[in-house]
């Protein structure tokens, strides 16, 4: 798996290593920005705007799953609970809009949910007028 680490220009240490999935809450948090210099595995130091889709997918919805016996977080079915041992092959689930927060002003910029609601919209505004053309 790869191992992703920060630098921090406050303190002299680096942050890392890091599952994928910690460096995309770090961007959603903020303490990640375009501007951070990041480097993956043992390559050199790199400005994070130049990993291709990594702020795209900080801002995608994130889901959940969950036992629906004991309600404990599992991993995308099918999987086994780990807490009550019962096979999960439909799981509870959790779904969470994201976005990214400037540490700035503390405002959220982006919403991948809104994007998608958007885009589905205009799907089905361009599909009624093909209906309504016919």
């Amino acid at each position: 798996m790869t191992k992703w680490f920060v630098q921090q220009d406050e303190i002299q240490e680096d942050l890392g290593p890091l599952r994928p999935s910690e460096l995309l809450e770090l961007v959603r948090c903020g303490k990640v920005t375009s501007e951070s210099m990041l480097r993956k595995d043992n390559s050199n130091w790199f400005v994070a705007s130049n990993v291709g889709g990594l702020f795209e997918a900080a801002m995608r919805p994130t889901i959940r799953y969950f036992c629906p016996q004991c309600e404990t977080e599992v991993t995308e079915p099918p999987v086994n609970c780990h807490e009550c041992g019962r096979e999960i092959h439909r799981a509870l689930t959790q779904i969470t809009e994201n976005g990214i927060v400037n540490q700035e002003d503390q405002t959220i910029v982006g919403n991948a949910g809104n994007s998608v609601k958007n885009w589905l919209k205009k799907k089905r505004i361009v599909k009624d007028r093909e209906n309504d053309s016919q």
